[in-house]
């Protein structure tokens, strides 16, 4: 009863997402958006922010520090352990301010069991991805990783819930905070991560 309703519960906000929008997450289309063909889960604890179609941009930035965020490609590393396997992600930022930005952000990868791999603290050997300068009117993609069991890539290979959680670097002293600025979420096709 329970993955009903939770199926149910993805299917309605999966619907939602591609109809309305929110100042920490709006929506601007690359290419024709299209929904997954799985019922992907909600990760537990209340859902602020809509999942968005994986080819979706998403405008997080907001403020001082204003930015978009795409998912630009996932690549499958060759093992490095027996029984591991490594997810590649690389999210693109599109500075959209005046100043000149520098973010970190940690992915987190959900299934459609709900389990979860990476997240913050976690992803990139708990470094995340690191931006370099990124100018005005600039883009740059960066790479996180994520260390998935064999199984647990079986079940993402299905389709998945992408977290990203930005935090603004705000000099190069600065130790990066573990609180996120800001949030987006995509929901990654089945197939993507292969």
């Amino acid at each position: 009863m329970k993955k009903i309703l939770l199926s149910g519960l993805m299917v309605i906000l999966l619907c939602v997402a591609g109809c309305m929008t929110t100042p920490s997450g709006t929506v601007t289309p690359r290419q024709t958006l299209q929904t997954p063909s799985t019922t992907l889960p909600v990760p537990s604890g209340t859902v602020t922010n809509p999942v968005l179609p994986m080819n979706a941009t998403a405008m997080p930035g907001t403020g001082e520090n204003p930015f978009s965020a795409s998912v630009d490609s996932f690549e499958i590393d060759a093992p490095t352990e027996p029984g591991k396997q490594t997810i590649t992600i690389y999210v693109a930022v599109k500075n959209t301010g005046s100043k000149i930005l520098q973010l970190v952000w940690f992915s987190r990868l959900t299934d459609a069991n709900g389990n979860t791999y990476g997240g913050i603290g976690i992803s990139h050997g708990g470094n995340g991805a690191r931006s370099g300068l990124i100018y005005p009117n600039m883009t740059e993609a960066a790479r996180d990783y994520i260390v998935v069991p064999e199984a647990g890539f079986e079940q993402l290979s299905r389709g998945a819930i992408l977290d990203v959680y930005f935090m603004v670097k705000r000099s190069d002293n600065e130790t990066v905070s573990l609180v996120p600025d800001y949030h987006t979420r995509w929901a990654i096709d089945p197939g993507v991560i292969a």
